[in-house]
């Protein structure tokens, strides 16, 4: 992949916005952490191992869970497994970072959903190869990033709590 393709990508993630123009070209010189997939490829698949994150520099990839939610009890139950569509994640989004974080299983399929994505794969040992004030810029970022996902979660709960109460509440004759 051409550096001036790869260059115009990272220029346009907000990720990157704090990271001096030689970080981001040490980076950048780094080609094997930049895969391109084409559409319905598997990045990866709920219950692998996952000691990378990804950041979406082009394209979609759609996150998807295996199991089905009971209404009733509002539990989810993997006995007969069903894949759900959790998610578009575009240009910018990043994930997968739990599981390199913590070094649990993927909870989720991570699967292309355009026709072309280009990610860029960040591994614990890239990121440990950077100089210091590089690395801190990376963990700022990812706490950001955690944190908005966070906030957007705890949006979406409130939501569904609002609209299940609602649902809940006697119909007035």
């Amino acid at each position: 992949m051409a550096f001036s393709v790869i260059t115009g990508f990272i220029n346009k993630v907000p990720f990157f916005e704090v990271f001096k123009d030689a970080e981001k070209q040490k980076l950048i010189n780094r080609a094997d952490c930049f895969l391109k997939f084409k559409k319905e490829d598997l990045v990866f698949k709920q219950g692998d191992s996952g000691d990378t994150l990804y950041l979406v520099l082009q394209g979609k990839v759609g996150l998807f869970r295996l199991g089905t939610i009971k209404a009733s009890y509002g539990r989810v139950s993997l006995k007969e497994e069903v894949e759900k569509h959790v998610a578009d994640l575009g240009a910018g989004a990043i994930f997968g970072e739990v599981s390199m974080l913590t070094d649990s299983k993927r909870n989720s399929t991570a699967r292309v959903a355009s026709d072309q994505v280009v990610v860029m794969k960040i591994t614990k040992k890239l990121i440990d190869s950077l100089n210091h004030p590089t690395q801190i810029k990376f963990h700022q970022q990812l706490l950001l990033s955690l944190a908005t996902h966070l906030d957007d979660m705890n949006s979406q709960y409130i939501d569904l709590k609002y609209q299940f109460d609602e649902n809940m509440k006697p119909k007035e004759v």
